[in-house]
């Protein structure tokens, strides 16, 4: 009996071993499934709060120039507008909007966008708007994400694209204000809207946007002396170049004057002033040039350009008496792509009264990015047939070539292009 039970024994050991080895190789998968599963789980997790943790790379972004409503109508009708632009200007619609433009402006220029008297009803009429966007970008999924919209108000295209009260004979007296003739001379810059005084609007914070709900990135740091200097007016990125990370809270501010004349003005003429009149308007806002440089064709006498000078622009001023050129070291593109940065702050009026050479080096803006996604604001006098000037631009003769609508439409290219265009007188 014995026998048979060890027999037995010994025959079914090997089988229960085999299911014993069986059973535990299952729970030991099962085991292991189980802590593939929970790896698996957690490094996901891991992953997941590492992507949240690597910083996002975040810029500003140009996104399109709006137009409003009053200057789409006169964009639309210029070339029949253009032939009697003040009798156009004359009728009520225009006029109201007008006086009302000139007046924001001129408010504006005093006291900043902090203005608690302008409504932004007013702004909306009356304005036309440069979208900028902020966009963190995850550098491994390449997902946009975090956006905040802004809206910046410029000064719409309309009239003679210069302050009108200062060209076309009194216009209905019994609405206008005679307060507006005062200073309405031939060079008032009364139509110019510069960033640093211009309203913003903030369009829309996406709700997850858990870094961007602090607006920080709209206004810059306390021992920044430039704060005035809104960040997308230095800060800004083409949307293709996605790999790189602007955050410079301090940027330099380059004014580039050609055609500058003396810093006061011109024989004797200071509403003429250009350095003057830029440098105040900037100051005025607690903004600082780090550089003037400043062309200009005409001999002047050395002396009389050195002591005009502040004493606080003594030190950045570079004045070069020689006139700027299409090509070679005096294009004045060659010396602003060496000595500035993406991301200062770039202000470029050009006035040098010789139309074929203007003609060209603005068009050297619109078609080299490497030009014209270094300026900011341009201020320019664009040199064209138009009746009510040829009192003042005959001498030029047969080098004014193009109409008003052609500075329309070069206008609109250069705002289009992210570039705060303005005319200058």
């Amino acid at each position: 009996m014995m026998q048979k039970s060890w027999r037995i024994t010994i025959i079914l050991f090997p089988i229960l071993m085999i299911v014993l080895s069986m059973f535990l190789r299952h729970e030991l998968l099962n085991v292991i499934k189980s802590h593939q599963t929970w790896l698996l789980n957690f490094y996901s997790k891991l992953k997941m709060n590492s992507d949240e943790q690597q910083p996002y790379n975040c810029h500003w972004s140009f996104v399109n120039y709006t137009p409003n409503s009053w200057e789409n109508m006169w964009y639309d009708n210029i070339g029949t507008f253009q032939t009697n632009v003040c009798e156009q200007l004359s009728n009520d619609e225009n006029l109201n909007k007008t006086i009302l433009m000139i007046q924001l402006i001129t408010m504006l220029q005093k006291s900043g966008r902090y203005d608690t008297s302008i409504e932004q009803l007013q702004i909306d009429n009356i304005f036309s708007t440069m979208f900028y966007r902020y966009e963190c970008i995850n550098p491994r999924t390449l997902r946009t994400s975090k956006i905040i919209e802004v809206s910046h108000s410029i000064e719409p295209l309309i009239g003679l694209l210069r302050d009108p009260f200062s060209i076309c004979s009194r216009l209905h007296t019994s609405i206008v204000p005679l307060s507006l003739y005062d200073g309405a001379n031939l060079q008032s810059k009364r139509s110019i809207l510069l960033s640093v005084s211009a309203p913003f609007y903030t369009h829309s914070i996406l709700s997850d946007s858990k870094y961007l709900n602090d607006l920080s990135v709209i206004s810059d740091d306390d021992n920044n002396n430039n704060n005035n200097v809104l960040p997308w007016m230095y800060q800004r990125l083409s949307h293709t170049n996605i790999d790189k990370e602007i955050h410079i809270r301090n940027p330099k501010v380059i004014l580039l004057d050609l055609g500058s004349s003396y810093f006061n003005g011109w024989k004797s003429d200071t509403t003429a002033a250009a350095g003057q009149w830029l440098y105040e308007y900037y100051k005025r806002f607690n903004v600082k040039f780090d550089r003037i440089i400043a062309f200009e064709f005409s001999l002047l006498d050395q002396e009389i350009v050195w002591k005009e000078l502040p004493d606080d622009v003594f030190p950045i001023y570079t004045f070069i008496n020689v006139g700027v050129t299409e090509n070679g070291k005096f294009n004045p593109w060659t010396m602003l792509k060496t000595i500035a940065q993406p991301f200062d702050h770039i202000i470029v009026k050009l006035d040098i009264d010789t139309t074929v050479l203007e003609n060209v080096l603005i068009n050297q803006i619109l078609t080299d990015p490497s030009i014209h996604t270094l300026i900011d604001e341009l201020l320019f006098e664009h040199h064209v047939t138009i009746n009510e000037m040829m009192p003042y631009w005959g001498n030029m003769g047969h080098s004014l070539k193009g109409s008003l609508e052609d500075s329309y439409i070069l206008f609109t290219k250069l705002r289009q292009l992210g570039i705060r265009a303005h005319s200058w007188p």
